[in-house]
């Protein structure tokens, strides 16, 4: 895959005569330096959108040690740890937030930090080089497949999800916040809790969450039939709805209860009211396997069965 669309037709034919210099006009050079800025960024404004797959090729950091350093990720054990001839994977869903929300997250995310006195709060949301990181809400515990599982695996995952009852695309908000627990580690995570917006308002009959619930209860039926533990068990459909999340940030053990109170309220702030206004767009389900993420798109299966019906034909 191309990492730009860029016509190959524009060659060197041209390098070898440059376009002639004009002279600009004496009001015009000041101008162009008070505008220097804006020129630039209309400038980068005008280059095309990289595409979604190219956030796949570049999903996994470099490796600097073949064997569990906890040193090199700041003091954090592997919840399963590595052997040999197996893959770490993980099914969820990825968001981008776009430059504003990811600037506004980090400042609440420090606003809290603040709250915590000695108990540093590690972000995850920006990585050592400084440049935004996705985020995602798991639709799966962390997985370790064999060599001999991990082609199955992706293949039942793929048509498990693709017939998922979700209507096809779907979108998510962040509903409130607060500290989660790990039940594989000893960190606590920082979580905004999401929901679909538009079932929220109205949750009496199929919950907050009937998009993520079907996908989880596929995806769990998956991992189990792989012998895989599956993900949030419990059976109530109101515990279901309210585990889903988005990380944003990890401490070592839970924050003192004052703190955690006063975390809940952060959302009804004026400054931070806008982060429940968001709007997680879900067009598909990632599996990551070692170092290659799938993406598997969401459809909308009330023309499943038309559609199955001219494959066969074909």
């Amino acid at each position: 895959m191309a990492l730009v669309d860029y016509s190959s037709s524009d060659s060197a034919s041209e390098i070898d005569q440059p376009p002639a210099k004009r002279r600009k006009p004496a009001g015009a050079v000041a101008e162009t330096k008070a505008g220097g800025n804006a020129a630039s960024q209309d400038g980068d404004s005008a280059l095309p959108p990289l595409p979604a797959e190219f956030h796949d090729l570049y999903a996994s950091t470099v490796r600097t040690s073949t064997a569990d350093d906890p040193t090199l990720h700041q003091g954090r054990k592997r919840s399963t740890p590595h052997m040999v001839g197996h893959w770490p994977s993980h099914v969820y869903i990825e968001w981008h937030p776009s430059a504003s929300q990811h600037a506004l997250l980090c400042t609440f995310v420090a606003e809290i930090a603040s709250l915590l006195g000695s108990k540093k709060l590690n972000a995850l949301l920006t990585s050592e080089l400084h440049t935004p990181l996705p985020l995602h809400v798991s639709l799966s515990r962390p997985l370790s497949l064999t060599t001999a599982q991990k082609d199955g695996f992706l293949s039942d995952l793929t048509s498990s999800v693709a017939s998922a009852a979700t209507g096809g695309p779907f979108k998510l908000s962040p509903r409130g916040v607060g500290f989660f627990k790990s039940p594989d580690s000893d960190r606590a995570f920082l979580v905004l809790r999401v929901a679909n917006p538009a079932a929220s308002q109205d949750s009496t009959k199929n919950g907050k969450n009937p998009q993520l619930r079907a996908l989880l209860t596929k995806c769990n039926a998956v991992a189990m039939r792989f012998d895989q533990k599956p993900l949030y068990q419990a059976r109530a459909t109101e515990l279901i709805d309210d585990a889903f999340h988005v990380s944003i940030a990890w401490s070592f053990g839970l924050p003192p209860e004052e703190a955690c109170l006063q975390t809940y309220e952060m959302l009804r702030r004026p400054e931070f009211r806008a982060i429940r206004e968001w709007e997680i767009d879900v067009s598909g389900v990632k599996a990551k396997i070692g170092n290659v993420v799938t993406n598997v798109p969401l459809r909308d299966n009330s023309n499943s069965k038309s559609a199955d019906a001219d494959t066969l034909l074909e």
